[in-house]
């Protein structure tokens, strides 16, 4: 199915992931879940942040190590997925991907097996510098034929400069690729995304790894007006599916900008 930025309503799906312990369990799992989710023919899918790396975020210490590991069999993987599943956009979660000897943790955006574009988290939290993580410095908004994309990665959402801009750039659906950590508050709902969705008037497509709990990485659907849909706070594999009404988005961002 073909969408243009006339079509009112837009379908796409969020992969909620329970990391495995092993990197061929969790491209069996995201493999399985991808083809699942295009049989309903979304617009787009969107995986969550490091899909691949085994354990838990707990568990992050060596950035060589886990991009040796990891990074070329996951940027492989999206792509053939990707070229299977045709014309639907896949937001590549996030890969540890090394770039100049440092190492990023890059988002993707692929659609027919094509790299669209890829976007360096420019907040890495502190587990991710200490084991190595570089700081990303440029934001990211890709125009396609569903509306403009804006990528972001976990903890760059609490970046209030950086969540402007983006919003600034056009962004009307931003991705969203988080991972659970043991340290994160327990929150009820989602006050940060839906804080941001209503302020800068887009859709935010929060897509949650997890491990042992759910803190920080429960996955939403989230527009302007309130939740569109959430997971429940089971740690376990699920797809959450929404339409994005567009028309309505493009109506809300023309009373915002005149407010």
């Amino acid at each position: 199915m073909q969408y243009t930025q006339e079509d009112p309503a837009l379908k796409v799906s969020v992969l909620h992931m329970e990391i495995r312990p092993t990197l061929e369990a969790n491209l069996k799992a995201a493999k399985a879940a991808v083809l699942k989710a295009a049989r309903d023919k979304p617009a787009l899918i969107a995986l969550p942040e490091y899909f691949t790396v085994p354990n838990c975020m707990a568990d992050f210490t060596d950035a060589p190590k886990i991009s040796k590991e990891t990074a070329t069999k996951t940027l492989d993987f999206l792509q053939e997925i990707s070229a299977l599943i045709g014309n639907i956009y896949l937001l590549g979660g996030s890969v540890l991907q090394e770039d100049g000897g440092k190492y990023y943790n890059t988002s993707t955006l692929w659609r027919n097996g094509v790299l669209l574009a890829k976007y360096k988290k420019i907040n890495p939290i502190q587990a991710e510098i200490k084991a190595g993580v570089a700081k990303g410095c440029q934001p990211q908004i890709v125009d396609t034929e569903i509306g403009k994309i804006g990528m972001l990665v976990c903890a760059d959402s609490f970046d209030p400069e950086l969540v402007e801009k983006v919003a600034g750039l056009g962004a009307e659906i931003v991705s969203l690729p988080v991972a659970a950590m043991g340290t994160h508050p327990i929150v009820k709902g989602h006050p940060l995304t839906e804080g941001i969705a209503k302020t800068y008037g887009f859709f935010v497509l929060k897509v949650g790894n997890v491990c042992s709990n759910m803190r920080g990485g429960r996955s939403a659907i989230i527009a302007p007006w309130g939740i569109l849909g959430e997971v429940t706070d089971a740690p376990e594999d699920s797809i959450l599916t929404a339409d994005l009404d567009m028309e309505r988005l493009r109506e809300y961002r023309r009373i915002l900008s005149k407010s």
